[in-house]
């Protein structure tokens, strides 16, 4: 795959692009972030997010899906997150989801505040297999 031109106008946002880095004008240092489903799904488009190991940037955009998998099948191993819609992969493995529980959230002004101003968040915990890692997100 070659490295897309920076200058290279997007007609529309059902257009897709190849996942490259303006910046480095190459692909060969990408790691993608997350892979949502776009408003032409049938189109075979995925809306990508992915930065460039080499210099930090970040893009997302539409893309083909064969053109996301190439990416990610080029790709140097990470220990990096990975979202792919409501799924999360971690070391390559998707993760599995422990219990979660509900964390109240609350200033600390130094008075008493009032039960019904609290905050409540229910969120979930998600394992990784082959690491350990961790993470605690919202239900």
């Amino acid at each position: 795959m070659t490295a897309q031109s920076a200058q290279q106008p997007v007609s529309s946002s059902h257009q897709a692009r190849q996942p490259s880095c303006e910046k480095c004008r190459t692909n060969q240092h990408l790691m993608v972030d997350t892979i949502d489903a776009h408003s032409e799904l049938s189109m075979g488009l995925v809306r990508v997010g992915y930065n460039c190991r080499n210099c930090g940037s970040f893009r997302a955009h539409a893309a083909t899906v064969a053109d996301v998998a190439e990416v990610l099948n080029t790709a140097k191993p990470s220990a990096g997150l990975l979202q792919f819609g409501k799924h999360f992969l971690h070391c390559g493995l998707p993760m599995h989801t422990g219990p979660g529980k509900l964390t109240r959230l609350s200033a600390t002004t130094g008075r008493i505040v009032d039960p019904e101003l609290e905050v409540y968040l229910n969120t979930r915990v998600l394992h990784c297999d082959g690491c350990g890692f961790q993470m605690e997100i919202p239900d």
